[in-house]
């Protein structure tokens, strides 16, 4: 049982009250680009009685929630506390948060990946691609965007006993338990919307388990080691249940990340069939498109949050202390006041930071790896498979306002 929450200060005065009272969640999954296109345009700080919560949806306004330590620390809503449990590093500060950092993101700076993405990466998705059977066509994001995703960031963190197969269960998995968001009485939208979640953190929790002992009995150099000693007295390693919330939220963030980055840039090239053309022709224009992709339709939409720590004023709306609030990244990706007709894909977009990644502390450890990865699945894709073409018959869906993509990219390989 959650506390419920009395909408009625946060809603008093505004001239939208009546319409964000009745705006649900399947709206915001469904509508995604129409609501909070009128969200930025009448009221980019919102509260929204559906998620119990604000949601932030202007670039102005997201970058200074995003860093401003603060008055907006990271926190934890009843959602995230539900699934993952703490210490969690999306919630986390100070020490706790530069040791969850140090555990988990230091196999994906530059420096350790560069050499691995050719050794390892490019065979990976050659593998991949050569499953891929031309005369019937394939669904690229279970069949060649994900499988690369998931054992590159597997491969990554040494964790590569895993099967593509599971990962995938265990990131499509948490990502149905995330969606479990809190209604405008703070109760779970599904009573039972974690328990298939719930089993995954178990089989998470037995894994990591089995490599806290051999760790433990063979110490190694290699990104296992990382994970459990990296800063640490020689000897000490970090515990399973440390760990544990912020390894899941790897599995969900993370393992999508790079497959993600795929399909939203494959989609975002076929709305620019000319623009497609020039980047299976010239590959390196994929860094750009890929970054082009990840703007016009950031896989991680909403999916970052902070919590007021004392009652303040922004935008003009009364924020209370313990008021959770969504940075809605993808909506300020094409905030119109930043980016010119944002909705729209264009590779010859003037180069221009996003939020696809987050901003300040609490940005994404994998912002540098994804987009390699990312740039190697597609390179192998197209080279393989010049002609390439979404399937007519089978149209790509976008949906959701969390995690946002299409979940089924149907496609012709010649």
């Amino acid at each position: 049982m959650t506390q419920q929450i009395n909408d009625d200060h946060r809603l008093e005065g505004t001239p939208h009250g009546e319409w964000l009272r009745g705006l649900t969640v399947q709206e915001l999954d469904e509508q995604t680009d129409e609501v909070f296109a009128r969200l930025r345009r009448e009221q980019p700080v919102a509260w929204v009685p559906a998620l119990g919560a604000w949601v932030v949806s202007s670039w102005d306004l997201c970058r200074e929630v995003a860093t401003n330590a603060e008055d907006f620390p990271g926190g934890t809503n009843v959602m995230e506390a539900r699934l993952f449990g703490s210490p969690l590093i999306l919630g986390a500060e100070g020490a706790t948060h530069a040791d969850l950092r140090l555990a988990v993101g230091g196999q994906f700076h530059a420096r350790t990946f560069k050499q691995r993405l050719e050794e390892r990466i490019r065979p990976l998705a050659r593998e991949h691609c050569a499953k891929l059977d031309p005369a019937r066509g394939c669904e690229l994001m279970h069949d060649y965007f994900e499988p690369v995703s998931v054992l590159s960031v597997a491969d990554a963190l040494g964790f590569r006993e895993l099967t593509a197969d599971t990962l995938q269960r265990w990131f499509h998995t948490l990502a149905m338990g995330s969606a479990n968001t809190t209604d405008e009485n703070g109760e779970f939208l599904d009573p039972h919307g974690f328990d298939d979640a719930d089993v995954v953190r178990e089989e998470v929790r037995a894994y990591l388990t089995e490599l806290h002992a051999r760790e433990r009995e063979n110490p190694a150099d290699g990104p296992v080691g990382q994970f459990f000693r990296a800063g640490l007295p020689e000897g000490e390693l970090r515990d399973v249940e440390y760990l544990l919330p912020s390894t899941l939220v790897l599995f969900l963030g993370g393992l999508q990340e790079p497959g993600h980055a795929c399909g939203t840039t494959f989609l975002g090239l076929t709305t620019r069939p000319e623009q497609m053309r020039r980047v299976i022709d010239d590959p390196g224009l994929l860094g750009k498109a890929i970054a082009e992709g990840l703007r016009w339709m950031s896989p991680l939409y909403g999916g970052a949050s902070r919590t007021a720590a004392r009652d303040l004023s922004l935008a003009g709306q009364n924020v209370r202390a313990g008021d959770h609030l969504w940075l809605i990244y993808g909506s300020a990706n094409v905030d119109e006041s930043e980016f010119a007709d944002g909705r729209t894909y264009d590779l010859d977009r003037e180069r221009h930071p996003n939020l696809a990644f987050g901003v300040g502390r609490h940005s994404c450890v994998g912002s540098a790896y994804a987009p390699q990865v990312a740039r190697i699945a597609l390179e192998e894709l197209f080279r393989a498979f010049p002609g390439i073409r979404l399937d007519p018959e089978q149209p790509p869906n976008p949906a959701g306002w969390l995690f946002r993509g299409a979940r089924e990219l149907h496609a012709l390989l010649r």
